[in-house]
């Protein structure tokens, strides 16, 4: 298992982020499925590249001072509740249970009608350093999706391969 302190000192100072522009399905344009109504949570949002493309926005990440509020999915307590979030990038260290406890965490901030957007790293230690190869990383695969996600009670709505990460939507009526 990856410590929370681990990580947070590895993107903070040695994951080379490229931005979103990479990815054609949950890059920037993701944002034009976000309703200007729609309350959104961006779990992980690093250095909160959404901010001012989504209106409704609140950014969470441990390691990054841009984001909105910097904690963790399972520290983060708000009485508000979102119609999305994002999840992209951010759901993907630890094993099993540590997933299953960051999505109770996503999910119980959500309205009971809600989506989730998910880029998902199928357990690729691809960042291109030495540090990388001491972090956990989640094997996601199509199949995780679609256990998880009827779990916790979604449907998913979509499920593909952006770049070389797994892109899900998933969502509740």
């Amino acid at each position: 298992m990856t410590d929370q302190v681990y990580l947070n000192n590895y993107f903070a100072n040695h994951w080379g982020h490229k931005g979103v522009p990479q990815y054609s399905v949950t890059g920037i344009d993701l944002a034009k499925r976000i309703q200007n109504n729609e309350h959104v949570l961006d779990v992980g949002c690093g250095r909160n590249l959404f901010k001012g493309t989504i209106k409704n926005l609140v950014g969470i990440d441990p390691a990054f001072d841009e984001a909105d509020v910097k904690t963790t999915i399972e520290e983060f307590q708000s009485d508000h509740q979102f119609d999305v979030a994002l999840c992209l990038g951010s759901v993907n260290f630890g094993n099993i249970d540590t997933i299953r406890s960051q999505i109770a965490g996503v999910v119980k901030h959500l309205k009971p009608q809600a989506r989730i957007y998910w880029r998902c790293n199928p357990g690729l230690q691809d960042h291109g350093n030495k540090e990388c190869e001491q972090i956990e990383f989640f094997p996601w695969s199509e199949q995780w999706h679609v256990t998880l996600s009827k779990e916790f009670g979604f449907n998913l709505e979509d499920l593909g391969r952006d770049a070389n990460r797994i892109y899900a939507e998933w969502k509740r009526t």
